[in-house]
């Protein structure tokens, strides 16, 4: 007898794999635990290798698992998300959008704004948010998300991607609110000389800040300058007087406490802004989120500036 694939298989494969038990995945599934271990079990028969080494009852994957867990979650990612979708498409009363976010300070503060300013225009659109640190293209495309936040440059090389700009790109300095710095409407290269210096890891910061950070590389050397993970690595280390944080200016929260934000003598980088497809059906639904974002920027700058 033929032995085909099917979702609950797949879904048992995952939850096992992201909670690394049987038990835990049996659970959250409300399934029995030997149900669970059967369904992986017919999953492996059926592909032909093992994907989980079971051995001291412990779940690690094989090479082969850790390959067919990315490409599974893929397939029942894409299945949820298409199900939410169509199910929300019956009620003609609201309209699902799904946000891709970075959950950058400035986003933080930016969406709430944006979230109260839909609903007091009484909009059908019911907005979700994906967070896509470290793949928003991947997910654009994927059509995980509908619209995704994010900066130009990485929508440039795209095909089929449109860009409706935000925010003007800046490269920023965030100095400890006492130091010599902060007191500067415009830092200099000359000024970072001798400097302690963080910068976003190039495996983690946006594409955007790539050729600011090798032009700095390159006038100041490697000797004061650290690489850190995120934004609140960054964040710590300036509160805590260690040194100078360097990043694009829609990343940074202008509003933080203890932190001043001064702009880099340094020509304007690719601008912020929202990416969608080209086939993005729903045009009255994308007008009416941008001219939505385009107001909670407007309402957080004029706050800033009246702090």
């Amino acid at each position: 007898m033929d032995r085909k694939m099917n979702f609950t298989q797949l879904r048992c494969f995952i939850k096992a794999v992201d909670n690394s038990s049987f038990t835990i995945a049996a659970e959250r599934l409300n399934f029995s635990q030997s149900a669970v271990s059967k369904n992986i079990k017919d999953l492996e028969d059926t592909i032909g290798v093992t994907l989980i080494n079971r051995a001291h009852h412990r779940i690690s994957l094989t090479n082969a698992g850790k390959y067919f867990y990315r490409v599974a979650r893929n397939v029942v990612d894409d299945m949820d998300y298409t199900v939410a979708y169509l199910q929300n498409k019956k009620n003609d009363t609201e309209t699902l959008l799904r946000i891709g976010v970075c959950d950058t300070p400035l986003e933080q503060k930016i969406l709430p704004i944006f979230l109260r300013k839909l609903r007091e225009s009484g909009s059908n659109i019911n907005v979700q948010f994906v967070f896509v640190l470290n793949n928003s293209i991947g997910e654009l495309l994927n059509h995980h998300v509908d619209i995704c936040a994010i900066a130009r440059d990485d929508v440039d090389i795209v095909d089929d991607v449109l860009f409706e700009p935000l925010i003007t790109g800046k490269v920023v300095i965030a100095c400890p609110q006492d130091s010599e710095l902060a007191q500067k409407r415009l830092v200099t290269m000359a000024d970072l000389k001798d400097k302690n210096i963080f910068l976003l890891d190039p495996n983690s910061s946006l594409n955007v800040q790539m050729n600011f950070q090798t032009t700095l590389i390159n006038s100041l050397g490697m000797e004061r300058i650290k690489f850190v993970q995120d934004f609140l690595a960054m964040d710590i280390y300036v509160r805590g007087g260690w040194g100078y944080g360097i990043l694009p200016n829609f990343i940074a929260d202008s509003q933080s406490e203890g932190i001043t934000y001064v702009p880099i003598d340094y020509h304007d980088i690719s601008p912020y802004g929202i990416a969608y497809m080209d086939s993005f059906s729903n045009k009255s639904v994308l007008e009416e989120v941008l001219k939505t974002l385009e107001k909670a920027v407007k309402e957080y700058s004029q706050t800033k500036i009246n702090k």
